[in-house]
C-alpha cells in the first residue's frame, strides 16, 4: 500500500561530494525552473522588459531629483553622477531582485518540493540564472546611458565588468541562500527582508562614494562589502578611481566566504524543507 508520507531522498549526513554531483548531475531540472521563472516574466515581452527595469529608473529619477533640488555637490566623483548612480543601480536592482526572488520561489515551489525529488538548492539557483538576464538589459540601458552622456569605455571594462558580475553572482547566492533558508524556519521573517534588502539602497555606495566620507568604521564596512567593490569595478571601465589588486582578491575571496555560509546554512534546512515548507 503506497504511504501518503512525503518522499525524502536527503539522507542526513549526505557528503557534500554526493550532494554537489546531484546538483550538477540534474541540472535538466534547473533549466526548467529558470525557463518557467523566465515564462512567467516575460509571456508578454513588452511588461516583462518594462517590469526588469521599472524599478532601477524609478530610483533613478528620484535620486535625481533630489540631488538636483537639495543642490548637493558631486565633484568627488571622477565621473557624472548620474552614470554613477545608474551604474550602482543595476547591482543593486540584481542583489535585490534575486534574494527576494529566491524566497518567493520556496513558497511557489513548496507543493512541488514534498512530492518530488530533485536538488533543492535549484530553488535558490534558478532566481540567480534567472536574475543575469534582468542584469544583461539593465547593463544594455547602462551602457547606452554612457554613450548618450559621451563618456567614453576603457578597455578594463572587459575584464573588471565579469569579475564584477562574478562578485555579485557569489555572493548574492550566499545570501539568497541564507535569506531562503531563514523564511523556511521562520516565516514570520519574510516581511523583514525585503525592508533589509531596500534599506542596502542607502548603506551600499549607490549614489555616495563611502570612501569620501571620513569614517574609519563606514571605510571599513566598505572594504568588506563584496557588493561595494562589484560597484566599484563596474564603475571603472567608465572612468571612475581605480581599485587596487588587493581589493579585488579580498572581495572575491569575501564573495566566496558568503556562499559557503550560504551553502551550508541551506543543507542544514533542506533536510527539513519538505516539512517546513
Amino acid at each position: 500500500m503506497a504511504s501518503s508520507r512525503p518522499i525524502r531522498h536527503i539522507r542526513p549526513n549526505q557528503p557534500f561530494s554526493e550532494w554537489a554531483k546531484q546538483v550538477v548531475e540534474r541540472r535538466e531540472t534547473l533549466w526548467f525552473f529558470v525557463w518557467k521563472d523566465l515564462k512567467v516574466q516575460y509571456r508578454k515581452p513588452i511588461l516583462g522588459l518594462a517590469w526588469s527595469v521599472f524599478q532601477p529608473l524609478v530610483y533613478f529619477g528620484i535620486i535625481i531629483s533630489v540631488m538636483s533640488v537639495s543642490g548637493r555637490s558631486n565633484s568627488e566623483l571622477t565621473i557624472p553622477f548620474s552614470l554613477y548612480l545608474i551604474s550602482g543601480l543595476t547591482i543593486w536592482n540584481f542583489i535585490t531582485s534575486t534574494v527576494l526572488g529566491s524566497i518567493n520561489s520556496i513558497q511557489s515551489n513548496a507543493g512541488i518540493v514534498s512530492k518530488a525529488f530533485f536538488p533543492r538548492f535549484y530553488l535558490v539557483l534558478s532566481p540567480m540564472i534567472k536574475g543575469l538576464a534582468d542584469l544583461l538589459i539593465m547593463l544594455v540601458i547602462t551602457f547606452g546611458f554612457a554613450a548618450w552622456l559621451g563618456q567614453s569605455i576603457n578597455g578594463i571594462m572587459f575584464i573588471h565588468l565579469p569579475l564584477a558580475i562574478l562578485i555579485a553572482f557569489l555572493t548574492c547566492l550566499g545570501w539568497s541562500a541564507i535569506a531562503a533558508s531563514l523564511v523556511v524556519r521562520m516565516p514570520q521573517i519574510r516581511h523583514a527582508i525585503p525592508i533589509v534588502m531596500y534599506a542596502m539602497l542607502f548603506a551600499l555606495p549607490v549614489f555616495y562614494d563611502l570612501r569620501a566620507i571620513d569614517s574609519h568604521p563606514l571605510t571599513t564596512a566598505y572594504n568588506l562589502n563584496p557588493i561595494a567593490g562589484a560597484m566599484d569595478l563596474f564603475r571603472t571601465g567608465f572612468g571612475a578611481s581605480p581599485v587596487l589588486h588587493f581589493q579585488v582578491m579580498a572581495w572575491f575571496g569575501q564573495s566566496l566566504v558568503w556562499l559557503i555560509i550560504g551553502t551550508l546554512f541551506f543543507r542544514s534546512t533542506e533536510r527539513k524543507l519538505a516539512d517546513l515548507v
